[in-house]
């Protein structure tokens, strides 16, 4: 039997921590996209082009993806079966379909209407019903105070992607510092919707543009302590880049890096957090991939 610590969730203790949460949680992690995942991720449309078609790297580079495998070890690790996880930039229905597949209660918010549409399309065609809003994830007008047991997410980076274009886009902000204002605002919000002990999981990065260096992480987790939160963790995710390769003389006659990372942030609320009606995931309580009929309805949605 091994130690006992005090729990802010549960752990089983006769099972090993890699095989409950699917590997051994270090400070540093590199994830490869599970093929069972497939169907988290919809055809990317052709008018999804966030380099020019003439640029002279990597031209029309399609739209970034969030790991699958990050998702499902966030998912597991900070939440427990019939969690409710709220994520203001749901994006494009990878964390929305993986939650539910791990009976996950989730609430996600999309301001672009054209990938609204498409998630809903895709989650109809996989027969999951995660909730999605079509709205400003950084006001999470329709969530009520202390309903989240977990916020997960990644925010644009500043206008590094474009997104379409609506009020209250992220990607159409220009000026950093208003850019931070707006992240604020939502992080204001994330405070406000979590239950009392929740956690917040925020995938987040550095990058470059013509005004500099733009330190996103350091300005979020100073962020998050404003608002009230406390530290809790930070991972990093090891990144394979199609740009590191081609940056690499380039880094040199700056003598700076290229980013091959991401960082997990952590927070929690303060408070204690309520887990009645929770329950620790166990083999039945998994989305079964050896059942015949998902296993060809994931064959059918990779083929779409």
């Amino acid at each position: 039997m091994p130690k006992e610590y005090k729990q802010i969730l549960p752990v089983e203790n006769d099972n090993r921590v890699s095989a409950q949460f699917g590997l051994v949680p270090f400070s540093v992690m590199e994830f490869v996209i599970k093929p069972k995942w497939k169907c988290a991720y919809f055809k990317q449309n052709e008018n999804e082009v966030r380099r020019s078609k003439d640029a002279h790297w990597l031209a029309s580079l399609k739209l970034s993806e969030f790991s699958s495998a990050v998702c499902e070890f966030i998912i597991r690790y900070w939440s427990l079966k019939n969690a409710v996880i709220v994520d203001p930039f749901a994006g494009r229905a990878t964390r929305a379909i993986i939650s539910a597949r791990w009976n996950r209660q989730y609430y996600g918010y999309e301001i672009s209407p054209s990938t609204y549409d498409r998630c809903l399309t895709h989650f109809k065609s996989i027969g999951v019903n995660p909730t999605l809003y079509l709205n400003d994830g950084c006001l999470m007008s329709d969530t009520s105070n202390d309903f989240a047991h977990l916020v997960m997410t990644c925010p644009p980076y500043g206008d590094l992607e474009k997104y379409e274009s609506v009020t209250g886009q992220l990607s159409d902000i220009k000026d950093y510092d208003s850019f931070l204002l707006k992240i604020k605002e939502c992080i204001t919000n994330v405070y406000r919707v979590l239950k009392p002990g929740g956690f917040s999981c925020w995938v987040v990065a550095d990058w470059r543009d013509s005004d500099g260096y733009k330190a996103f992480t350091n300005d979020t987790f100073n962020i998050f302590r404003s608002v009230g939160f406390k530290p809790h963790d930070t991972i990093i995710l090891k990144n394979n880049s199609p740009f590191a390769a081609l940056q690499t003389y380039k880094c040199a006659c700056k003598r700076i890096t290229t980013k091959i990372h991401e960082t997990l942030l952590v927070f929690r609320k303060p408070g204690e957090l309520d887990i009645t009606g929770l329950e620790i995931d166990s083999k039945s309580t998994i989305f079964d991939y050896t059942d015949d009929s998902q296993v060809n309805n994931i064959n059918h949605i990779q083929n779409i």
